[in-house]
C-alpha cells in the first residue's frame, strides 16, 4: 500500500499559513541576531516557505512567486512609512520648552542651611504609561565649579577620544548630582520598580526633556543650516547653545538649562545608572553623526555585543523610544561603536 500523501493547500489558505510563518520567524531573528532588516525578512521567508511545503506539500509555481511579491511589497511598505515616521521624528525634536521645561532658581534647605539651587520640577510618562514626577535640582556653587572645566580638560594620548572624554565628565559631575539622584531613589522607594523599570524611569525622564543642539561654534540663524537643523530651529529659535567646547554639556550644566543633544543625554544618562550600579556603555557613531546608550540588561531588540556582553541599544534624544528600538534612519547595528562602559 502507498504511503497516504501529505495533504496539499493551495492558493490564499496556503499564503496565509506561509505569512504567518514567516512573520513569526523575522520577529524571532531581529530579536536573536543584529541582521539588517531585508536579510532577516529574505532568511524568515524562505525557511517559511521550505517549512510550509514540507509540511503541506508544494503549491502551484504561481502560489510560490505571489507569496513572495506579497511579502515584498508589504515589507516596502512597512520600511518605507517607518522611513518617513524617523523623518518626522527620529528624535521626535517637539522643539518648543514649556513652562514645565524651564529651570528656576530656588532656595533648598540642606544640613539646616539655606542654599541657591536650579531646579525643573518634571512631570513625564514612560514608554509603558507609568507617570512619574520629581524635581531636577542642582546647586548654583556646584554649577559655577563645573560649567568651565571641560574647557582645561587635556585628552590622554589614545584613539579613544569620546570615550575618555565622557570618563572625564562623568568622574567630575556625579558626586554634584546627588539631589537627583535623591530624586529618582524616592521615586524608586515609592513605586517599587525591578531593575528595567527603573531603568526605563530614568531615561524616559531624560527622553521628555526637548532636544536642543549643542554647538562648539555660535548658533547661527535658522537658515544657515541643513534642513533637519533649520526645521526645528525654525520652530524653537531658543533650542540651540553655542560656543561649548567639544559641542558637549556637562550633566550639571545640562541640568542647568535643560539644552541637551545626543551625548549631553547619554553621558547624564550613564552617570545616573552607573551611580545604581548598572552596566551601561555609550555608544557613538560617526557615520550617524549620534550618541545612544546600551544596557546589559535582558531585553528584545537591536543590541550589540562588547567584550561578550550584550549591551540592548537605547535612544535618548526622543520620547517613545523602548530599549531596543532605533529610528530605522539609523539601525544599523554596524555602524555604532561602544566609546565607553561602567563595569
Amino acid at each position: 500500500m502507498a504511503p497516504p500523501k501529505k495533504s496539499e493547500l493551495h492558493g490564499c489558505f496556503w499564503m496565509l499559513i506561509s505569512g504567518v510563518f514567516t512573520l513569526i520567524g523575522y520577529v524571532t531573528i531581529k530579536n536573536a541576531v543584529n541582521i539588517p532588516s531585508i536579510f532577516a525578512m529574505a532568511i524568515s521567508l524562505g525557511a517559511s516557505i521550505y517549512l510550509c511545503i514540507r509540511l503541506f506539500g508544494k503549491p502551484g509555481r504561481k502560489t510560490i512567486i505571489q507569496e513572495i511579491l506579497i511579502i515584498a511589497i508589504l515589507f516596502g511598505i512597512v520600511k518605507f512609512f517607518a522611513f518617513m515616521f524617523s523623518i518626522v521624528t527620529p528624535y521626535v525634536k517637539e522643539g518648543t520648552f514649556t513652562e514645565e521645561d524651564s529651570v528656576v532658581k530656588t532656595i533648598y534647605i540642606e544640613n539646616q542651611d539655606t542654599i541657591s539651587v536650579f531646579r525643573s520640577n518634571r512631570i513625564w510618562r514612560d514608554n509603558y504609561g507609568n507617570d512619574y514626577s520629581g524635581s531636577l535640582t542642582i546647586r548654583e556653587r556646584d554649577y559655577f565649579n563645573l560649567k568651565d572645566y571641560i574647557k582645561k580638560y587635556t585628552p590622554p594620548s589614545s584613539d579613544n577620544f569620546w570615550g575618555n572624554l565622557y570618563d572625564h565628565i562623568d568622574r567630575n559631575d556625579t558626586p554634584s548630582l546627588d539631589l537627583v539622584l535623591q530624586t529618582f531613589e524616592a521615586i524608586n522607594a515609592e513605586k517599587q520598580l525591578n531593575q528595567m523599570e527603573f531603568a526605563e524611569m530614568v531615561v524616559s525622564c531624560i527622553q521628555d526633556i526637548p532636544y536642543a543642539f549643542v554647538f562648539q561654534d555660535a548658533c547661527l540663524p535658522a537658515h544657515s543650516y541643513e534642513e533637519s537643523i533649520r526645521e526645528l530651529l525654525e520652530r524653537c529659535p531658543n533650542c540651540c547653545i553655542g560656543n561649548v567646547v567639544y559641542g558637549i554639556q556637562n550633566p550639571v550644566s545640562f541640568l542647568q538649562n535643560l539644552k541637551g543633544d545626543c551625548d549631553t543625554r547619554t553621558v547624564l544618562i550613564y552617570s545616573v545608572l552607573k551611580y545604581f550600579k548598572y552596566d551601561v556603555a555609550i555608544l557613538n557613531s560617526d557615520f550617524y553623526r549620534h550618541s545612544i546608550i546600551g544596557i546589559n540588561l535582558p531585553a528584545g531588540g537591536l543590541f550589540k555585543t562588547y567584550n561578550g556582553k550584550r549591551y540592548m541599544l537605547w535612544e535618548t534624544t526622543a520620547k517613545y523610544f523602548e530599549v531596543g528600538k532605533l529610528p530605522p534612519s539609523f539601525d544599523n547595528v554596524s555602524h555604532w561603536n561602544v566609546v565607553l562602559t561602567s563595569k
